[in-house]
């Protein structure tokens, strides 16, 4: 029944003989009503408790407990707002018989429990500001906000953000700053509520006697105590909403910053509270925080290893913390030398390792990944496979092997902000998270990795080649169309494709590297190197385009496969001479074309023929392209191949328009635009149309130059071609220009020289040299101009 004698001290006295009075007039009241006098050892009775206690509640030397004023407010008929306030007024009563009396001066309890906390402190300006909403423009806490919730991923400074608004704004709380750790990851044993209250009650002068044994009885005098009061509470390390909700304020005056790892959305959606969720440093602060603890002017002696180092550290101020301890009493040069440390270590996360639990970051780390369930820690160790910066749903799917998105899985991880939604379907880990579920890997059985590796493969190629049969629809698949894969999402376009291809390219990049330099699994270097032909081709990434090729064949060739060998040097030898390295192409073009004759293999020869015909006619030799275009032809008559046929007159017709044969290269060209449109080819039509156009020009009649490079033009921005779109409107500006319309020209070569210097491509100097000519003196473009794959 939790009786008890009232105090003696005024302030409760007072209270207690308020709160009887309010009760006898109360019992007078339901008198009235039912018109007789009510029986007090009968209503004693209905309330379970003696007639002796009931005379005391009701001259005010006992205090009711919060459950007997219930039920007596409910026999006197006393409902609603009037049963609110004499509740309420019951709690004061209480909490002024539990709190200790005045000191000597006259001053209550006032905590000051605020920790030390780091002299340096940078960045994190909006998060700053928006702590401040918790404060009213008159000085004291805002009516509407009562809880923020600092929340974000290990290591990421949210009690440092949290104690440094503490501290800027604890002259706003005159009432006292509670502070408790609550435990909630690493290895110590969780706080649980009633222990926080405990605490918190003494520091604000209750006492330890007085203090309930019952955790919601407890909560309920905490409210109490801080009616009237602004107190701020800083409550860091909490793991759940349960465990922070007993101890939160229940009204304005008073305000509790939260910190934790797990997103705490029942703080969000029943306490609407306001949330900061933390992300790792912007470069710049990160710079600054390492250089205000390791001294700007030793950083000033190596900035391209600061910088490195800035990266290295993932920009997480925990590790950019423990990097600044290791250089600051290091010899000069220790950055440089740090980094090497970082870049070559097989283990890189021994080098944020300290004696001190909370503040190594492998430790730290695992106080996240110690609490989740298996699937989802599975889940995010299988994510150390993913060498790319993010990663999408479906993606995650076939990682696991799943025929469905996991999103619950994936929910549980950014909730524990282990990894972060980047846009929707995709999300992103910190390079040392990735690191830390690397090492997870590496710690357990190692088919774990290699079946994770291998899963996350197979899905990237399925969905790749998907994505490439949608580039070019007209060309065959061996094997027929790709099917999707058991985790697919749809792709049901050529714009699909080319989003997933623009979202996906980093992350492919780095499969196809990994995939050469692990045995046993080359085949899909190059299977996904082919499958990003077209589209690095047609994006204008020529550096990518190399590198992706030549990371190809070299894994074809510690495969020992020669076929894939020849293809994949073939593809390096056009992406080089898109680089003006030709030389090299042509170097690797008649090592290609000898190994496919050694291989018998009559496609790879004529392929290799068309390939010789793109490079000499790139660096302006089209005499000696041409017989390699005219072999290129006469393997496709005796295929009777449409498309082969359609290219080899495509590369013949090239080269005649080169060589000033604009006639006969115009025969040609209309033979293949006739194939290419039966074929549904738009990247043959682009392509032919512009040498139709120049044809065209070379005869005198740039009127219909103009209605060929249009219809180039509009079937390269369907395709995505940004290069040869450049070139369509360089050459239309060409032709405008022949007419005469001067401005018209200018304003086309404005937009190609944007696409080439968008492209960082070397023929925007051509381009660039029109713009600066007088009309009059416009000179068309050389012959050696090159416009194929």
């Amino acid at each position: 029944m939790n009786e008890v004698p009232l105090p003696p001290g005024q302030d409760g006295k007072a209270l207690g003989r308020r709160l009887a009075a309010e009760l006898s007039r109360a019992v007078v009241r339901a008198e009235k009503r039912t018109g007789r006098t009510l029986d007090r050892r009968e209503l004693a009775g209905r309330l379970n408790v003696s007639a002796s206690s009931l005379y005391a509640y009701l001259n005010g030397t006992t205090l009711p407990g919060a459950g007997v004023l219930d039920a007596l407010l409910t026999e006197l008929g006393v409902t609603g707002p009037e049963a609110g306030r004499l509740a309420t007024l019951r709690d004061e009563v209480d909490a002024a018989r539990r709190l200790r009396p005045a000191t000597t001066h006259g001053l209550s309890a006032v905590p000051r429990q605020l920790p030390l906390t780091h002299s340096v402190f940078v960045g994190r300006e909006a998060e700053l500001a928006r702590l401040d909403v918790l404060l009213s423009t008159a000085g004291g806490p805002a009516a509407d906000r009562v809880v923020a919730v600092v929340e974000g991923t290990a290591g990421v400074g949210k009690t440092a953000l949290a104690l440094h608004w503490a501290y800027r704004a604890r002259a706003r709380f005159p009432d006292g700053q509670l502070y408790v750790d609550l435990r909630g990851f690493g290895d110590d044993t969780i706080m649980n509520p009633g222990e926080a209250l405990h605490g918190f009650l003494q520091a604000l002068g209750v006492a330890p006697g007085a203090v309930p044994a019952d955790p919601a009885a407890a909560s309920g005098l905490l409210r109490t105590v801080l009616t009237g009061r602004r107190v701020l509470l800083v409550l860091d390390n909490a793991r759940s909403t349960g465990q922070v909700r007993p101890l939160l304020p229940a009204a304005s005056g008073s305000v509790a910053v939260v910190t934790s790892r797990n997103r705490l959305d029942g703080l969000i959606v029943r306490e609407g509270a306001l949330r900061i969720a933390l992300d790792v440093l912007p470069r710049y602060a990160a710079r600054a925080l390492l250089e205000r603890q390791t001294g700007a002017e030793r950083l000033a002696l190596e900035p391209r290893e600061a910088d490195e180092l800035v990266d290295l550290c993932a920009r997480l101020p925990l590790a950019l913390s423990v990097a600044a301890a290791r250089t600051a009493t290091a010899p000069a040069g220790s950055a440089s030398a740090l980094v090497r440390e970082l870049r070559y270590s097989r283990k890189p996360l021994d080098l944020f390792g300290t004696q001190d639990a909370d503040v190594d970051l492998r430790t730290v780390f695992h106080g996240s990944y110690a609490l989740l369930p298996p699937p989802a820690a599975r889940l995010f160790r299988l994510l150390g496979c993913h060498p790319g910066p993010e990663i999408d749903v479906m993606a995650c799917a076939g990682l696991i092997g799943a025929a469905d998105p996991p999103t619950a899985l994936l929910d549980t991880l950014t909730a524990a902000y282990l990894v972060r939604r980047h846009s929707p379907g995709r999300y992103t880990l910190h390079d040392l998270l990735r690191l830390y579920a690397a090492e997870l890997l590496d710690d357990g059985p190692p088919e774990e990795r290699r079946e994770g590796t291998e899963r996350l493969l197979r899905h990237y190629l399925d969905t790749a080649r998907l994505a490439d049969h949608h580039l070019e629809p007209w060309r065959p698949a061996a094997g027929g169309a790709p099917g999707p894969a058991a985790s697919y999402r749809p792709i049901d376009g050529r714009a699909a494709a080319t989003g997933w291809f623009e979202a996906e390219l980093p992350s492919l990049q780095a499969l196809v590297e990994r995939a050469a330099a692990t045995p046993g699994l080359e085949p899909y270097a190059w299977r996904l190197a082919d499958a990003c032909a077209v589209h690095l081709r047609r994006s204008g990434r020529r550096v990518q385009r190399a590198a992706v090729h030549a990371l190809a064949r070299d894994a074809a060739g510690r495969a020992g496969d020669p076929a894939a060998r020849a293809t994949a040097t073939r593809r390096l030898a056009d992406a080089l001479s898109r680089l003006n390295r030709t030389k090299e192409a042509l170097g690797l073009l008649h090592e290609t074309l000898r190994a496919c004759r050694d291989l018998g293999d009559e496609e790879g020869v004529r392929e290799v023929r068309l390939s010789l015909v793109r490079v000499y006619g790139s660096c302006g030799d089209p005499r000696r392209a041409l017989p390699h275009a005219r072999l290129a032809l006469a393997m496709a008559e005796r295929t009777e191949d449409p498309l082969a046929l359609a290219d080899g007159l495509t590369s013949v017709a090239q080269q005649w328009e080169r060589l000033g044969e604009h006639t006969v290269a115009l025969a040609h060209a209309r033979r293949a635009l006739t194939l290419y449109t039966r074929l549904g080819h738009l990247d043959g039509r682009a392509g032919i149309l512009i040498n139709m156009g120049r044809a065209e020009q070379g005869l005198g009649r740039p009127a219909a130059a103009i209605g060929h490079y249009e219809v180039s033009l509009d079937l390269d921005r369907v395709l995505g071609d940004r290069y040869r779109e450049a070139h369509a409107l360089e050459h239309l500006g060409d032709a405008h220009a022949a007419l005469g319309r001067s401005e018209q020209a200018r304003a086309l070569w404005e937009k190609a020289l944007a696409l080439f210097d968008g492209l960082h491509h070397p023929d925007a100097g051509q381009v660039r040299g029109k713009l600066r000519a007088p009309a009059a003196d416009y000179s068309p473009v050389p012959a050696s101009s090159q416009h194929s794959p």
